[in-house]
């Protein structure tokens, strides 16, 4: 068993994986084994992969039809002979003392799980950013330097960077998990299935992994795969109620399924939103009785996931569907603008009053006066 099992899948990324390869191959931490599968690569990715494997007998590489990230990274799961287990994409690169660190930490503290930060870099300029997502400040200022589990979090466990390349997992934790095949976003059932079942969790507060991006990913370029963040909410929804979880956190569940795949639809053009809206409406209709026959549905549900649910369900095309969802939103913040500005006006006449009051003071005319003299 060697310390660390490193999982790369591998689809035509021959203009980065070099760099990729090379920020594994000189990590500081050697007893690691380096899993790269070939998911069917078109371009030059195999021959790179042939070659460093050649070089150090440390990297194995195994080739197969192209099958999607999420079968990829399965296979090398089974592959794999670690203590632990790090998921990384093959056009980004890891800070080289990332593994001892995690390793070291994980071993000193008898862990199962370490969450630690990534920093984007822009492909074009290499200028390198952080993003809210990926900092988690909430949770860090509730866990601190602490070891903890998802029980300390409340719903802010739901709020969490899913990705798996900013995880480091303990073989023994995740050996019966699966990502999602067929599907993207596919981190999401399988961080909600590792943090849900982790006894032992630590947030490193440390950027150890250099994230790429790139305008034509699949994550930045919105598609008709955005579709399938309807079966993944309700394989994640499926899982809490096998862990008889659901109910404690049913506000974040409907709420995510309703809210998140809404802002999915609301991203892609309009040619996919057609077949989207369908799919959106048959998954509510299909759920509606199980929903509503839960006395806090209604009450749990955000003002927007109502408009999102009930306008979906009731309109006929998916335009009649963004318009039932925008005007009711817009009566929304029309009625907070309104009564913003009826506060506004009170205070703006109790200030006028005060004006008044103290135009008709001593103090006020002696100030007059002093002016006067002054000049």
């Amino acid at each position: 068993m060697v310390k660390v099992s490193v999982i790369i899948p591998v689809y035509n990324v021959e203009q980065y994986l070099k760099e990729c390869l090379n920020s594994v191959l000189n990590q500081t931490l050697k007893d690691i084994e380096i899993i790269c599968i070939n998911d069917g690569s078109t371009d030059g990715s195999l021959k790179i992969l042939e070659k460093y494997e050649s070089l150090d007998d440390r990297i194995a590489v195994f080739s197969q039809e192209n099958s999607g990230l999420s079968a990829t990274r399965n296979k090398g799961m089974q592959l794999s002979s670690g203590e632990y287990v790090y998921f990384m994409d093959s056009d980004d690169y890891l800070e080289l003392n990332a593994l001892e660190e995690l390793y070291n930490l994980s071993d000193e503290k008898n862990l199962d799980l370490v969450i630690f930060k990534l920093i984007n870099f822009d492909d074009g300029t290499d200028t390198k950013y952080t993003s809210e997502y990926y900092e988690m400040e909430d949770i860090e200022e509730i866990v601190g330097d602490n070891v903890f589990n998802y029980e300390i979090l409340g719903d802010k466990v739901f709020s969490m960077a899913v990705s798996a390349p900013g995880k480091f997992f303990k073989k023994s934790l995740i050996k019966d998990f699966k990502f999602p095949e067929g599907l993207i976003f596919e981190d999401n059932l399988f961080f909600t299935e590792a943090i849900f079942n982790a006894k032992r969790v630590y947030f490193y507060k440390k950027h150890l992994y250099n994230r790429r991006r790139r305008l034509n990913s699949i994550t930045t370029s919105p598609n008709e795969k955005y579709m399938d963040c309807i079966p993944l909410f309700n394989m994640i929804n499926g899982f809490m109620k096998d862990k008889g979880l659901f109910d404690k956190y049913k506000s974040p569940l409907y709420n995510q399924k309703i809210s998140i795949t809404y802002n999915r639809f609301a991203s892609v053009n309009n040619e996919v939103k057609k077949e989207f809206f369908k799919r959106i409406k048959q998954d509510f209709l299909l759920y509606k009785d199980e929903f509503e026959g839960d006395e806090d549905f209604l009450k749990v549900l955000s003002f927007k996931s109502k408009c999102i649910f009930y306008s979906a369900i009731s309109s006929q095309t998916y335009k009649e569907f963004e318009n039932e969802v925008e005007l009711s939103l817009s009566k929304k913040r029309m009625k907070k603008l309104k009564k913003e500005n009826k506060t506004l006006r009170k205070k703006n006449k109790s200030l006028k009053k005060e004006i008044e009051h103290f135009k008709s003071s001593k103090a006020y005319r002696f100030w007059i006066f002093y002016k006067k003299i002054k000049n």
